[in-house]
């Protein structure tokens, strides 16, 4: 039973984690400020972020802040330590780049399909979970298990 719940859990826990979400490409002056987005720099907009923060990475996930012809500004989560507490998450940090040293631009989009997958995964892991916690599948009569006839109550006596 144990291996079985384990199973579940693994098939949930894949499914959350496909996500219900995909990148789907946009233009920065379709965007409105606040709006979630996925940048991804050239070689020169990564040089740019190690001169402005301890990230190394080539994608930026953020906030759009502000917008001009020739820049744009994100507002990212800082990253720290686990020990920071969960304060520290709440903390971002603005980065501003040249529009020529981003390379592509994406927002999240709620993917139907993915959703229905994952909505359906969970409610058939949590029947399958339930039934076996209640021991709603198979009959208590096995014929390993037969009952005691000496029993004050049993079936047929």
């Amino acid at each position: 039973m144990r291996t079985s719940l384990s199973r579940s859990a693994a098939i949930a826990a894949l499914a959350v984690g496909s996500g219900c979400y995909v990148p789907d490409p946009a233009d920065l002056a379709s965007l409105a400020p606040g709006e979630e987005l996925r940048i991804v720099l050239s070689d020169q907009g990564v040089a740019h972020l190690r001169d402005l923060s301890t990230v190394t990475s080539e994608q930026l996930h953020g906030q759009l802040s502000i917008l001009t012809a020739d820049s744009v500004t994100i507002t990212t989560r800082l990253r720290g330590p686990a020990y920071a507490g969960s304060s520290f998450g709440n903390l971002r940090q603005a980065l501003t780049f040249a529009r020529e040293d981003i390379r592509q631009v994406t927002v999240p989009r709620l993917d139907p399909t993915r959703t229905a997958v994952i909505a359906a995964s969970a409610v058939i892991v949590a029947i399958t979970v339930i039934a076996r916690l209640l021991d709603f599948v198979g009959s208590n009569d096995r014929l390993d298990n037969p009952t005691d006839p000496n029993a004050p109550f049993h079936p047929g006596g």
